[in-house]
């Protein structure tokens, strides 16, 4: 079985918020397999913890874009 963890380089962003709303609304739902509820939760933090980092390295490049052009006009 491949491995289902996303990697940060190539993760699409929009998809895996899809993803995570599926999850969601599975356990919405009234979902009680319990293995299965397992390996949703596990999959939705693997996904969470992907798309942090992605949005803080977004959050460090607007800064430092930000602080440039700052500094540009500023000369």
């Amino acid at each position: 079985m491949p491995d289902k963890k996303p990697q940060k380089s190539k993760l699409d962003v929009s998809k895996a918020f899809e993803e995570l709303e599926k999850i969601t609304e599975w356990f919405e739902s009234g979902q009680t397999d319990l293995d299965q509820g397992l390996e949703k939760y596990e999959r939705a933090m693997e996904l969470a913890e992907v798309l942090r980092a992605r949005l803080e390295n977004a959050e460090n490049k607007i800064t430092l874009i930000q602080k440039k052009h700052s500094a540009e006009s500023n000369s």
